[in-house]
């Protein structure tokens, strides 16, 4: 397995629609699954949504709980911890810029696995030296929509 990709927690969400973004099943389509890894950043970000979804509608929440699970699923041993390695990088990252601590969480994971972030959220990782794909737009002709 080699991993290229951590999908931002945006991207998960989409992948759990009943009916994904076009542009972003393209992309889905044009990469090998093993490719893909996700962080436990975004387990958490995305079970603290579930539970915050629970308190005003029960039944929405478990619908979002069960596809969640099956994406969880889908990527075991491709989930990424936040090792001591990730954690250092983190907190100089966070050092430098307390710029949204779960996206620098995130680029911290990349840098350190050599990772490609896959994301909607350009602009909250650019600037913190990791090379970024967004998925969402069309790529158009010798364009990736990759951007640093």
């Amino acid at each position: 397995m080699s991993l290229k990709y951590l999908l931002d927690t945006n991207v998960l969400k989409e992948i759990g629609r009943p009916v994904p973004h076009e542009n972003v099943a393209a992309w889905l389509d044009t990469v090998d699954d093993t490719d893909l890894a996700i962080s436990v950043i975004s387990v958490r970000e995305i079970s603290k949504g579930i539970e915050k979804k629970r308190k005003t509608d029960d039944a929405v929440a478990n619908e979002i709980a069960k596809a969640a699970d099956a994406i969880f699923a889908a990527y075991e041993g491709r989930i990424l911890p936040v090792d001591e390695k990730v954690a250092r990088h983190w907190g100089q990252m966070l050092g430098q810029s307390d710029k949204n601590t779960d996206h620098t969480g995130l680029a911290a994971t990349a840098q350190v696995n050599g990772l490609v972030i896959v994301t909607r959220n350009v602009a909250d990782f650019q600037g913190r030296s990791v090379t970024i794909l967004d998925p969402f737009k069309k790529a158009t002709k010798g364009s990736r929509n990759i951007t640093r």
